[in-house]
């Protein structure tokens, strides 16, 4: 009887590399007492490859086709685990391997041979492929854990270290001199307008390689400006390997892919190596692609104050509408209430139209002005930040928290009286009913002004960064869309269309240096 060598190790770690030979040896000492005959084209090893995932194996597919040609009449392995790790898997195959194609099937360490009576019980295969299943989940977990303590130890667990830093000896991450400057210039690119087709394609002008691609695209670049790790946190155990359902459904075959674990999954360390890139530019980065992100239509309709503008009579929404075409073939815009266009001109007192370029040009010519004089440019970039600064917010909370304290006590106090029964039920049910939504009024008001304390931390920007990005005004033709309607949703709060023609551009932190009310 001919007969095949099935080998596996699920790493390529060093105490492991020698496991596929150690395997080799114990089965061909086997076969030859056993009497089998193999010879090294009967030899099947995945090795590097896990017990969990058969559909990766090549070789045991490769193994199951052969026995299907009958090129061998037996297979050998030296443990039900090296054979897979998986229940159903190892219960598949070996139904297949010997019901369908008849072959002997040998665990030496199990002492499992399906051609010898008293050692071919399916309960004891059953309940050894049921041990090394087990074993394999609970090697997982060990592993993960090792891993996530790791992480919070603060050492690099990642097997590709990211673009701009190296690993010390601890394993920690440290800026690499030969390309920490280039993720300084990804930023700085990004600030100045350019948009991340553009720096890839300004970086692989220079001759600059990435880590792992040939060539950059937009997508490793906006990989580098969303990582946190260029800011000097460290977020690991974010993504896993899992089945994707609706894929798997739909290719009809198991189709795993990297998914995002649940935040509270996360370990994350702040501050945990040396930042390549400042928090304030970091996070004036994130609230650019923020604003970008949420305005790709712009670009479709090249509508710069599209979300800016309201009706300044209803309140409701400003939109702009297209009218005739001039002599190059270009329609003119107009500006007009939303309600009067959709409904009817009973639905507001606004029934002007103003020419689209008229309210463009109202919000950038004073822009384009200041940024041309450089002492009036730093005279706003301190009013900004000056401005930005909200030092009542933290007082507000303190009194918001006393009020939620304050009415859970009085909820207490209610169901003691409900249980003591010393008023009735319905009044006690009507005051439940108000502490409710006084409590919910408490709780939404504590999460807007979290917010607005936690936008005040991040829009602390770098005095220099933020004089990048009004730059912007001053050439407006080099940039395009987005950058330019990004740049003005730092500094416009809403422009305000009125019924006499009035303009009124509020200015999100009100600066005093720039007229805010501008008449057509």
């Amino acid at each position: 009887m001919r007969a095949a060598i099935y080998l596996r190790v699920s790493t390529d770690h060093e105490e492991q590399r020698l496991s596929p030979e150690h395997q080799l040896s114990t089965c061909k000492e086997y076969l030859k007492e056993i009497g089998l005959y193999t010879d090294d084209t009967l030899v099947y090893n995945d090795a590097g490859f896990s017990g969990t995932e058969i559909e990766k194996r090549a070789d045991v597919i490769r193994l199951v086709s052969d026995a299907r040609r009958g090129k061998f009449d037996a297979v050998v392995f030296t443990a039900i685990s090296r054979f897979a790790r998986d229940l159903s898997d190892a219960l598949t195959l070996k139904k297949r391997l010997e019901t369908l194609y008849g072959i002997r099937i040998i665990s030496i360490e199990e002492g499992y041979d399906s051609a010898i009576d008293g050692r071919n019980s399916e309960m004891i295969f059953t309940v050894h492929a049921m041990v090394a299943a087990h074993k394999s989940q609970e090697m997982s977990k060990a592993i993960r854990r090792g891993l996530r303590q790791s992480a919070a130890s603060g050492r690099h667990i990642g097997n590709v270290v990211p673009f701009g830093y190296q690993k010390n000896a601890d394993k920690k991450l440290v800026p690499d001199p030969h390309s920490a400057f280039i993720v300084q210039d990804i930023f700085r690119m990004y600030l100045r307008g350019m948009g991340s087709k553009k720096i890839a394609s300004e970086l692989n002008r220079r001759g600059i390689s990435p880590m792992k691609a040939r060539v950059w695209q937009s997508s490793s670049i906006n990989a580098i400006l969303r990582n946190p790790v260029y800011r000097g946190d460290l977020v690991s155990n974010r993504w896993r390997l899992d089945t994707d359902v609706a894929l798997s459904r739909q290719y009809d075959e198991k189709v795993n892919r990297q998914m995002q674990r649940d935040q509270k999954d996360w370990v994350v360390l702040y501050h945990d190596h040396e930042a390549i890139i400042d928090e304030e530019t970091f996070q004036m980065v994130q609230i650019l692609l923020g604003e970008k992100g949420k305005n790709r239509g712009v670009s479709r309709s090249h509508n710069l104050l599209a979300g800016f503008m309201k009706c300044g009579n209803c309140g409701g929404a400003a939109i702009v509408r297209s009218g005739k075409k001039n002599k190059q073939g270009i329609p003119y815009k107009y500006v007009e209430c939303a309600a009067v266009n959709r409904i009817s001109k009973e639905a507001c007192t606004n029934h002007v139209f103003i020419k689209y370029n008229d309210v463009l040009n109202s919000v950038l010519m004073p822009l384009q002005k200041l940024s041309s004089s450089p002492e009036k440019l730093d005279q706003w970039v301190e009013v900004i930040v000056e401005s930005q600064a909200d030092r009542n917010l933290t007082q507000q909370i303190e009194v918001l928290n006393r009020q939620w304290e304050q009415v859970q006590l009085r909820q207490e106090k209610a169901l003691r009286a409900f249980t003591e029964g010393i008023f009735p039920v319905d009044m006690i049910l009507d005051h439940q009913t108000e502490l409710k939504r006084e409590a919910n009024r408490i709780e939404g008001e504590l999460e807007r002004l979290n917010e607005r304390l936690k936008g005040q931390n991040e829009v602390n920007y770098k005095r220099n960064e933020l004089r990048e990005l009004l730059h912007v005004f001053r050439h407006c033709d080099h940039f395009d869309v987005l950058t330019i309607r990004s740049a003005l949703a730092v500094i416009i709060e809403d422009i305000e269309i009125y019924g006499d023609k009035r303009v009124s551009i509020h200015w999100k932190w009100e600066a005093q240096s720039l007229a805010n009310r501008t008449h057509l």
